[in-house]
């Protein structure tokens, strides 16, 4: 009996997407191609084994290759583009934290853009509208991503899933996630915390790890393999330095704010020294890509005279098949939700 592959869930925008930036062609254009297939699958047989491919020779296949075989037909397109894909995030996660010293203020702008064209991957190809049940099939993939980058401690990566997929114009259709998936959900939301407390979890970890765990860092070095979030570091670090002119205007010395944000200052600096030069640290172009540049982004623009982004990827939303809150009747209710956070944002 064949063995069964599973469907390919990335498309082959999102392959572009997470691609490294000077890996483009000079026209800046999203081309349609895979890359995976030039993957080596294996590494090369060491000498005591070379001539074990052999082994098949009475069968006419002199230069058959079974363990490959294998390989190829337990390895799926899943699988492989979820390894690309956290090697590619992990490298622009690197660059992106090295931004914290000496280009602070770009760093919302590449997240916005990465979350932003993270919904699209999910809602959509790329090109063309999906079905509910293809929407659960890239959830699947994106929360399998994050819990990989979570356990090779790519924090930035995995937060920056997180925000995505909590993104009002996915979590309004209620798909429902198997237990696996909802597992990974809650690992995340316990790990990290949420937009309430603006993940604290994750700030309060990266302190006691530099406070608690790794003392010495300033005379030992940083763990480079411990990124954490750039997109909530920069949070933090803005509201602290609002907090400590506030405190000081009233008269009062928040000193054990003042010391983390030395602290924080510092740690930057070291990060910069780590990555900011360093060949493996690459934004991929889900960073770089301005999702008004998307070809589904302009098709729906162009459709439904959209104003702004925000309604762009609201009406994407509403195009996603089979889904009951895309029913004509609840049209006019979900719009109305839609507008209230815009309103509230």
């Amino acid at each position: 009996m064949p063995v069964k592959r599973k469907s390919r869930t990335l498309s082959e925008v999102g392959c572009e997407l997470f691609k490294s930036v000077n890996m483009f062609a000079p026209s800046d254009k999203l081309n349609r191609m895979n890359s995976w297939t030039e993957i080596e699958l294996t590494p090369p047989p060491s000498p005591s084994n070379q001539n074990r491919t052999a082994s098949t020779g009475c069968l006419g296949y002199k230069n058959f290759n079974l363990k490959k075989v294998f390989m190829d037909l337990m390895t799926t397109d899943f699988d492989r583009k979820l390894e690309e894909n956290t090697i590619t995030m992990r490298k622009a996660a690197k660059k992106l934290i090295s931004y914290l010293y000496n280009k602070e203020n770009s760093i919302p702008y590449y997240t916005n853009n990465a979350v932003t064209n993270l919904v699209v991957l999910i809602l959509s190809d790329g090109e063309k509208y999906l079905t509910k049940q293809k929407v659960k099939h890239n959830i699947h993939f994106y929360l399998r991503l994050a819990e990989r980058a979570m356990k090779q401690k790519d924090h930035q990566t995995a937060i920056l899933i997180k925000t995505a997929l909590l993104n009002h114009n996915i979590t309004r259709l209620k798909i429902e996630l198997n237990k696996g998936d909802k597992k990974i959900a809650d690992e995340l939301n316990y790990n990290y915390g949420g937009f309430r407390d603006c993940h604290a979890k994750h700030i309060r970890h990266f302190f006691d790890k530099y406070e608690m765990i790794n003392k010495d860092w300033e005379e030992k070095g940083i763990d480079e393999e411990w990124i954490p979030s750039a997109m909530v570091l920069h949070m933090h670090t803005n509201r602290n330095k609002s907090y400590t002119k506030a405190f000081t205007r009233i008269g009062k010395y928040p000193k054990d704010l003042i010391q983390k944000n030395d602290t924080l200052i510092k740690l930057q600096k070291e990060y910069y020294k780590a990555f900011f030069l360093k060949k493996d640290a690459k934004l991929t172009k889900i960073y770089d890509t301005k999702p008004e540049d998307l070809d589904i982004i302009k098709k729906i623009s162009k459709e439904n005279q959209s104003k702004n982004l925000t309604q762009t990827l609201f009406n994407l939303s509403c195009n996603v098949k089979k889904v009951t809150a895309n029913a004509k009747k609840n049209w006019n209710l979900a719009k109305k939700k839609s507008n209230a956070l815009i309103w509230c944002n």
